[in-house]
């Protein structure tokens, strides 16, 4: 599922300045993304920065796709 997300991530986005569509998928149990989500946000091409929460990423992909 990994690689799937991450291909998501990249789909017209290959600067990784879009907003990261996959923070939209979450477990079901504890309602976060998976801890590969947030290792993905902090690799090339996304370097999301240390202060970077996948709820601002969540909200980032609302805006961007309202």
């Amino acid at each position: 599922m990994t690689y799937l997300l991450k291909d998501v991530c990249l789909h017209d986005n290959d600067d990784g300045r879009s907003p990261m569509l996959s923070a939209l998928v979450v477990n079901k149990a504890t309602r976060e993304p998976s801890d590969q989500f947030s290792t993905l946000a902090r690799t090339e091409p996304f370097t999301r920065p240390a202060d970077w929460t996948w709820q601002d990423e969540q909200q980032q992909v609302f805006a961007h796709h309202h």
